[in-house]
């Protein structure tokens, strides 16, 4: 483990599904806990941008972050550019992979490695340094992991599976610090609003009911019994002929009462 590494870590306010609280994001402390094996966390640069007050980043302090720094833009305005101006010059940029109920659109680690003209490794689970390089394990799905090297400096997008033993102490989050710095503008078109409204359920699709015997179904499925699959392909003929075959099957399964 070294010390000598300038590392910055990037942390957001999400939202609970339920309450609509703000909360740790869970990317984001992993990103943290990550950090934490790589240097002690008096020498974390920790950061946060927007109009984020105290109340909604104690969840941080309670995990052991001394301060955090807050990048103040317009609420209208896109944090990128602030967060370049910043984290220019540090030799690992940890984040989340997305932030929780928020814009989450996951852009912003690969527009950081693009501003800053590093490489990017994604869904990070573990690393170690080794001087000027990371020994990193990645997620990959279906319950596979790989390990890769990367040279310094970079960014890291942890995953939330990432593992999270530190616990929330309320002593650590009332003597955690965080202090207000304007961040820098940038020239680029504001950052589009978002709008929050109430998920719902996904349309079901219109499919025909068919009640066939369990041997039919079989036929069906090996394609032994062409009148099982319950439709039929209409090549020949005009488009009206075409059309009233069509009216016709949706008459039958009652998928339309006209």
């Amino acid at each position: 483990m070294t010390t000598t590494l300038r590392i910055a870590v990037l942390v957001s306010t999400a939202r609970h599904p339920v309450s609509g609280q703000p909360v740790r994001s869970s990317s984001d402390a992993a990103a943290f806990e990550l950090a934490c094996g790589l240097a002690p966390p008096g020498r974390l640069t920790v950061l946060s941008a927007g109009m984020t007050g105290k109340e909604h980043l104690e969840e941080y302090l309670g995990l052991g972050v001394e301060a955090i720094e807050v990048l103040t833009v317009a609420a209208t305005a896109d944090v990128l550019p602030a967060l370049l101006a910043r984290v220019k010059g540090f030799d690992l940029v940890l984040c989340g992979m997305r932030s929780d109920g928020q814009s989450a659109s996951g852009m912003l680690p690969y527009l950081l490695a693009e501003g800053l003209g590093v490489p990017l490794v994604g869904d990070v689970l573990e690393a170690t340094a080794n001087h000027r390089t990371l020994t990193v394990r990645q997620f990959l799905p279906k319950g596979m992991r790989r390990r890769l090297e990367v040279s310094l400096p970079a960014v890291l997008a942890v995953h939330p599976r990432a593992p999270q033993t530190r616990q929330y102490a309320y002593a650590r989050a009332r003597a955690g610090r965080v202090t207000y710095v304007a961040g820098a503008l940038g020239g680029g078109p504001a950052a589009p609003a978002w709008q929050f409204e109430p998920a719902t359920r996904r349309p079901r699709p219109l499919k025909a009911k068919v009640v066939q015997s369990g041997h039919s179904r079989m036929m069906g499925a090996i394609g032994g019994d062409a009148g099982a699959r319950g439709g039929q392909v209409v090549k020949q003929g005009s488009a009206e002929q075409k059309a009233q075959i069509l009216l016709d099957y949706l008459r039958e399964h009652r998928l339309i009462d006209f």
